[in-house]
């Protein structure tokens, strides 16, 4: 791409910045020592814990290779074509959208991308399936941490993890401005994973990523957001992702709307967001979203939706913050 997105970044304001980061200076206090290298579970009194494994990798030429050659073989798998067919396309990256764009202030269709630290999270299913959900980089001090949601990393109770997972910030027509980050590691909430039905309330998964070619951490190439574990009633939020049919899964689609509770049993919050199809899944939901610098903080993600394009997100909490803190902890132990 050669547009200057710089003055796009996503930068951290002041609104919730002190807060959050006492508030996960605390939990990692909390949680400390439970997290060592990469274990298969950690957990705290009163905190869900952390499920997670070592990113596999199951594509030609990587079987014995080095790290670096395990991953430059994973790299060479997911060619221009083959992250086509992730996301369903059949004319190319040129597929025109056939929906409009939900606000005209932002021009993403000419200028690039809406937010450069959001991007394509392409993976398979353990039957080789490929797919594709939307992440985030998030701002934390590792610099190494991507949102999605759970059911992109792990498919729920009774199923498997997903396997040669790659994330591509700003992704668009098949443009790559910040490079690819393989997966070192991802995970989940336990609570997602176990029990005999998903458990959309903890429907949220991190992958923690390895450099890019050129030697930069996510948060570095492509700039983040924190996480926000206070979102209201009535507070606006913008959406972003990369939505699949009707929409071509090659741009950033975006919506705006207020938040509002789901209807009992479920305890989450929902938006109107018609545009947000699948492929969207993981979308951040930024609160404090500023046009003109990209800055603002993630409050929610997609997470399920209804035929009547209501789309809801989990509640982020105190619990989510411990997540988050465990991650930080695991991302420390990357080589």
């Amino acid at each position: 791409m050669s547009e200057d997105h710089s003055s796009a970044r996503p930068r951290p304001g002041p609104r919730r910045r002190t807060r959050l980061r006492a508030l996960l200076a605390a939990l990692a206090v909390a949680v400390s020592g439970l997290v060592a290298g990469s274990p298969a579970q950690a957990s705290a009194p009163g905190d869900p814990g952390v499920v997670s494994r070592a990113a596999v990798i199951d594509v030609p030429g990587a079987r014995g290779g080095s790290a670096a050659r395990k991953q430059q073989a994973l790299l060479d798998y997911w060619t221009p074509e083959r992250v086509r067919r992730a996301t369903g396309e059949k004319d190319g990256p040129k597929a025109a959208s056939t929906g409009e764009r939900a606000d005209p202030r932002v021009t993403a269709a000419v200028d690039g991308p809406y937010s450069t630290a959001v991007g394509k999270l392409v993976f398979e299913h353990a039957n080789g399936k490929p797919d594709y959900c939307t992440a985030t980089a998030v701002d934390s001090d590792s610099e190494l941490l991507v949102l999605t949601a759970a059911h992109c990393l792990h498919e729920g109770p009774g199923g498997t993890w997903m396997k040669n997972v790659v994330f591509i910030p700003a992704r668009q027509d098949g443009n790559e401005p910040f490079g690819r980050f393989t997966a070192w590691n991802i995970a989940t909430s336990p609570l997602w994973s176990s029990g005999t039905k998903p458990d959309w309330e903890h429907d949220y998964g991190m992958v923690i990523t390895n450099d890019n070619a050129k030697g930069q951490t996510v948060v570095e190439a492509a700039g983040g957001y924190q996480i926000a574990p206070d979102a209201r009633t009535g507070e606006e939020v913008s959406v972003m992702g990369y939505s699949g049919p009707p929409y071509d899964g090659e741009h950033q689609e975006f919506c705006t709307d207020l938040i509002e509770p789901t209807a009992p049993p479920l305890n989450l919050w929902q938006v109107e967001c018609a545009n947000m199809t699948p492929g969207s899944s993981g979308s951040p939901w930024l609160l404090d979203y500023d046009y003109d610098t990209g800055s603002g903080y993630i409050g929610g993600l997609n997470s399920i939706s209804d035929t009547q394009g209501f789309m809801a997100s989990p509640r982020f909490d105190a619990r989510t913050g411990g997540f988050v803190a465990l991650m930080e902890q695991m991302a420390a132990a990357r080589p």
